[in-house]
């Protein structure tokens, strides 16, 4: 069994701290001949990238990754001491040479290890322990909770600088009211994953992948107000020059920009007025 370049840690939304990290067990797996494996402690709660697309981004981003494994948070995970946490899974599982890790990195039963620790065990089972200071970019610290809090505001273009990749609703194309048909807009409503976070409600510029093909359009993220859709929300998208049957069809919504927040109208003469100006607010801009 080879030797492994390790990196683990919770990984929300891969951005582009996570990123050195990826980036220094792949250098080194091919500098010495060890096998690149990526763990990630899988957390309960909203994510920033559902895992098939964590999967795909990283198969994309490091073809040199040779493992990609996930652990839950289980009540056994977290039970186990630091140190059978190093020994059972590191060095009997993975046969770890090389560990990559940021400075925040806690393990074992009620966080008990930290990289002080690490590197303290990795002597003992003799694999070595890189950690990485946070990374700031523009003065604003690259983490998870920073990332989600321009998202739930719609900054999309400060997640994007922090993530170091677009923010992304991947799904399938499903039936819906065909409203926009009538109003002359058609839409296409998204099936996503309802654990992955959406951006805040409204309505904004966007980019679509279909079949590796790329469209601009316009998306309203939210419960749609002036049809009284329910609590439960949508991702609508209006696909510019585009009116091909997708339904069924896997499609990627990349919301770049936020144009509006989501509101009730009067009527529907008025909704279609307002995405005129929705459409023209977007094309100056793409």
């Amino acid at each position: 069994m080879n030797k492994s370049a390790v990196t683990i840690g919770k990984f929300e939304g891969i951005h582009r701290g996570h990123q050195l990290l990826l980036d220094e067990i792949t250098q080194v797996a091919e500098t010495k001949q060890y096998d690149a494996v990526f763990l990630k402690i899988r957390m309960p709660g909203q994510c920033l990238m559902t895992e098939e697309e964590e999967r795909a981004y990283l198969n994309d981003r490091y073809p040199g990754l040779k493992d990609i494994e996930y652990f839950d948070f289980s009540p056994e995970f977290a039970a186990m001491t630091p140190q059978s946490f190093v020994e059972e899974i590191l060095v009997k599982r993975f046969n770890v040479g090389f560990v990559a890790v940021g400075n925040d990195f806690r393990f074992g039963c009620k966080r008990a290890g930290d990289v002080k620790l690490l590197e303290q065990l990795g002597e003992s089972f003799g694999f070595e322990v890189k950690v990485f200071e946070k990374l700031s970019i523009d003065g604003e610290t690259v983490s998870s909770t920073n990332i989600k809090n321009h998202i739930e505001n719609g900054e999309m273009e400060q997640s994007l600088k922090l993530l170091g990749h677009p923010y992304m609703l991947s799904g399938i194309v499903e039936g819906g009211k065909k409203l926009g048909r009538t109003l002359g807009y058609p839409t296409i409503n998204l099936k996503y994953d309802e654990e992955k976070m959406l951006p805040g409600y409204g309505v904004y510029a966007s980019d679509i992948v279909i079949d590796d093909k790329h469209f601009k359009g316009i998306t309203n993220i939210g419960i749609r107000p002036t049809v009284d859709d329910g609590n439960k929300p949508t991702v609508e998208t209006f696909i510019y020059d585009f009116s091909d049957d997708i339904y069924g069809v896997k499609t990627e919504v990349i919301p770049t920009r936020f144009i509006r927040s989501e509101r009730r109208f009067q009527s529907l003469d008025d909704l279609t007025n307002q995405i005129e100006l929705d459409i023209l607010d977007a094309d100056r801009n793409q």
